[in-house]
């Protein structure tokens, strides 16, 4: 957890220092699209949030995660901060089938990394999330400390790339994370992480 707070530290505070440089390249504001959609797709771990990180040597479950979601900014400029709204939903199996709702904001460092052929960006989204019923390592960790996971908070953080032939659409990897917050609520810690990568369409 402290290595994944750190990674979108570092990012955001790049992204602040970056933005008056980006700034300086135009006389008036850069307003980009502000609301996009996208669809995603992973593999959960049986690992905690920061071991999660670990993309290759983590413990990887048989249990996927397919879902698509909504965002809408309402602060911030193109290649800036950026703050706005998220809402989506997932179909989970492992083994047992079940569905996944999210709401909440996410910032954005836009474009903290960019040239003249890839823009990189960070955000970071937290809300709450339901499911219909848990995933076997939601399960056990609910019997470990009765527990109930159906509602947790929710955490994505994710790194995404887009081109200059194509900035509207753009690559990304995302965390998919659900935890009671330090026993906030439903009596859990963890819930359930997957890595995860997909798809966005800014307009």
């Amino acid at each position: 957890m402290v290595r994944l707070v750190s990674l979108f530290a570092f990012s955001f505070i790049a992204g602040a220092f970056s933005a008056p440089s980006y700034a300086q390249q135009g006389s008036e504001p850069v307003h980009g699209p502000d609301s996009n959609i996208f669809v995603f797709g992973g593999v959960y771990s049986s690992e905690s949030v920061g071991e999660t990180l670990n993309i290759i040597g983590t413990d990887y479950q048989d249990a996927y995660l397919l879902g698509g979601g909504y965002q809408h900014f309402f602060l911030g400029e193109e290649n800036g901060l950026r703050a706005g709204l998220e809402a989506g939903a997932a179909l989970r199996k492992g083994p047992d089938l079940s569905g996944e709702a999210w709401a909440g904001v996410v910032l954005r460092s836009d474009g903290f990394i960019r040239n003249e052929h890839v823009k990189i960006s960070a955000s970071i989204t937290g809300g709450l999330s339901l499911v219909t019923n848990p995933l076997d390592v939601e399960v056990a960790r609910e019997i470990s400390r009765n527990g109930d996971s159906t509602l947790l908070f929710y955490m994505a953080p994710e790194l995404s790339i887009s081109t200059a032939d194509n900035p509207n659409m753009e690559a990304f990897w995302r965390i998919q994370h659900r935890s009671g917050g330090w026993n906030t609520l439903g009596n859990m810690g963890e819930g359930a992480n997957a890595n995860t990568v997909g798809v966005r369409w800014k307009f």
